[in-house]
């Protein structure tokens, strides 16, 4: 209601600034900042439209030479951007870019609010390199963020927001180029961001979520326990901040059942596999028809299933591992980055029915599935070694059931090209080597 009364209040006050009035750029620049502040609180799109619409009429009265332009420029960006992220038109994502380009240009070093500028256009970047991953995006984010820390003393109050961001894109850029000193300064200053974000702060949250993440990449790059363990409780506390009706409640139900079932692979217990499946199901949920991650939650819970089959053997769980994936492959058409993983899965489930209950269909349906997958994982995919090994496995039995001997000889010929993936010292090699001596080679 109060936020309603300040609306009121400054729409009065732009109808007694008309046409030609001194104040008029003024009152249009309140009136806007009156309706983003509602926003902010209601996540209306009619007030941010409203809001954007008030500050190009305000920035249209303020030329170059206009004290205030600069300022205009960008709340008017950061407008763009939250529609942006609310509804994802690029439109408003370039606008914003070319807005904070031109207010950053207008605050020079030694403006007060050059460090507010540097951030804004950095996080603009950063969100174009999510969409296009143009890489010079990144590091341009990087360096703005660099900049705006370097005016951001230890003790100034917003210095923890741009700590954060240049933790998260330090974290995107490992992703890219792999490099281990990103990946150990993303951890270092998401650390820090956590430490100085004020207890309450409204998305403490992100705070929690984006350190795990890291912690999950480090894992994955040196299977350091202590790492999984870290991300588990870091992602426990983002659930806690993203209750029911959270927008961001399914990432990380989907993050924390991941990193369970990581452990469940580390150390066998059964009760991070069963609650990873829980939070799996809890993830598909909110994420019906027509989100865009169904599909990975499809997957993740379907392999969840699958170990849960390997561990206790009950069909029923195998039946449903198998149902998710077909779903998942019907999202994931050819093209679809995801289209390799989900056939491979679907052939190791298939090869698992027909190895419990006979059915000739299914060890059929595996192979072709896993000659799909192969097709997708050419040399150099990092995956392509257990999609030869698991197709090499099914041919085994095709020729075990038939006495055909080209399904043997392909099967030979899978497993040495597997081996050669798998060199000393790879934690799949043994299980290779057995399978192929089992083969008669």
């Amino acid at each position: 209601m109060a936020s309603a009364d300040v609306v009121s209040r400054k729409r009065e006050e732009l109808r007694c600034c008309p046409l030609g009035h001194d104040g008029r750029d003024v009152a249009l620049f309140n009136l806007a900042e009156a309706f983003f502040d509602r926003y902010r609180k209601e996540y209306k799109t009619d007030d941010l439209n409203e809001a954007i619409s008030f500050y190009r009429d305000a920035l249209e009265l303020r030329p170059v030479e206009n004290n205030d332009r600069a300022l205009t420029l960008n709340d008017l960006a950061v407008c763009l951007s939250n529609r942006y992220d609310r509804h994802g038109l690029v439109d408003d994502l370039e606008e914003a870019i070319t807005l904070g380009r031109a207010a950053l240009d207008l605050r020079p070093s030694g403006h007060p609010y050059r460090d507010v500028s540097l951030q804004n256009l950095a996080y603009c970047l950063s969100r174009r390199f999510m969409k296009k991953a143009a890489i010079c995006d990144l590091e341009e984010a990087i360096e703005l963020n660099c900049s705006a820390l370097e005016l951001l003393p230890a003790t100034h109050p917003q210095r923890f927001l741009s700590v954060h961001k240049l933790a998260f894109c330090l974290s995107n850029r490992y992703d890219r180029h792999r490099l281990d000193d990103d990946l150990e300064d993303a951890i270092t200053l998401g650390r820090a961001a956590l430490d100085l974000c004020p207890p309450g702060y409204p998305d403490r949250d992100t705070f929690f979520f984006n350190l795990a993440c890291t912690f999950q990449r480090r894992f994955a790059k040196k299977a350091v326990i202590r790492d999984l363990e870290e991300a588990i409780e870091l992602h426990r506390s983002a659930l806690e901040l993203r209750p029911p009706g959270h927008a961001n409640r399914s990432s990380t139900l989907h993050q924390l059942a991941n990193c369970l079932s990581d452990r469940y692979d580390s150390h066998g217990l059964v009760d991070d596999l069963e609650e990873a499946i829980m939070h799996g199901r809890a993830a598909l949920d909110l994420r019906p028809l027509g989100h865009p991650d169904r599909d990975t939650s499809l997957v993740s819970l379907a392999c969840n299933l699958q170990r849960k089959f390997v561990k206790k053997a009950v069909i029923h769980d195998l039946e449903e591992a198998i149902e998710l994936l077909r779903s998942a492959l019907e999202l994931c058409p050819p093209g679809h980055p995801a289209q390799s993983s989900v056939l491979h899965h679907l052939a190791l489930c298939l090869s698992n029915r027909h190895d419990k209950l006979g059915t000739v269909g299914d060890l059929e349906e595996a192979i072709l599935f896993g000659r799909a997958a192969l097709d997708l994982r050419p040399p150099g995919h990092p995956n392509r070694g257990g999609t030869l090994h698991n197709l090499g496995c099914n041919l085994r039995t095709a020729y075990a059931n038939k006495a055909a001997i080209h399904d043997l000889e392909e099967a030979i010929e899978l497993f040495c090209s597997a081996l050669e993936l798998h060199p000393s010292g790879h934690p799949h090699r043994s299980q290779t080597l057995r399978t192929w001596s089992l083969s008669g080679a």
